[in-house]
């Protein structure tokens, strides 16, 4: 699912992200409108570009409706942390994205 390390870059394109997620581009930009959080920045020619933030977002919008199999709704209350029943997996899995990533640090810093 991820080909490259996402702490490299600051931002990226939506053909970076689509491969990243392993999801066309079509669904980033439906999902960008479902999801009223996730608003990337448009460059000059107005292609999209994508930050660190918004990757996680997609991450966990990801998560939800790909692999969980949640409806758009639900999952639209989920990410917006409005839904009474946020889920503990979620949870646990961007908290294991977020000890990852820091370990990819360490582990480039130490030259491995």
């Amino acid at each position: 699912m991820e080909t490259e390390n996402t702490h490299t870059k600051k931002y990226y394109k939506i053909g970076e992200v689509s491969k990243m997620l392993g999801v066309p581009a079509s669904t980033l930009r439906f999902w960008e409108t479902e999801f009223k959080q996730l608003k990337p920045m448009k460059n000059k020619k107005g292609d999209r570009i994508y930050s660190l933030k918004n990757i996680e977002l997609l991450k966990e919008i990801h998560y939800l409706t790909r692999e969980k199999g949640i409806k758009i709704a639900k999952a639209t209350r989920k990410v917006s942390g409005s839904g009474s029943d946020s889920d503990p997996k979620a949870v646990l899995v961007k908290k294991l994205r977020e000890l990852k990533n820091k370990l990819q640090v360490f582990q480039e810093a130490l030259g491995g």
